[in-house]
């Protein structure tokens, strides 16, 4: 029959039998809390307090970034604002060197 067969033999990686090795002991205790838990309950806490400490710190931080970034953009507006009125004040004075725009080879006149 091609089902029956005979058993192949169990090989081990060392002469020790099986009844030798210990059998390691479970404790069924419902009253007691295991250290791994409160370990963990510990860093639950620890997490906790550290998010309460760098919210505020992250929120300071946020807070200036969004002022010193509007502080250059109003910086940045005046620095144009004096640039359009140094090339205003070129134009006037001479309105041939700007040849490649024909609205500047015009000359202005006063107002």
């Amino acid at each position: 029959m091609a089902t029956k067969g005979t058993r192949a033999p169990t090989t081990r990686k060392g002469n020790v039998p099986d009844y030798q090795y210990p059998v390691p002991s479970v404790s069924v205790d419902a009253n007691r809390i295991p250290r791994q838990d409160w370990e963990s309950l510990m860093g639950w806490i620890a997490a906790c307090v550290l998010f309460i400490l760098l919210l505020p710190l992250n929120a300071m931080l946020l807070v200036d970034v969004l002022e010193a970034k509007h502080e250059v953009k109003a910086q940045t507006e005046k620095l144009e604002k004096l640039r359009r009125e140094v090339e205003r004040k070129q134009r006037d004075k001479s309105p041939d060197s700007f040849g490649d725009n024909p609205v500047f080879d015009r000359v202005r006149r006063p107002l």
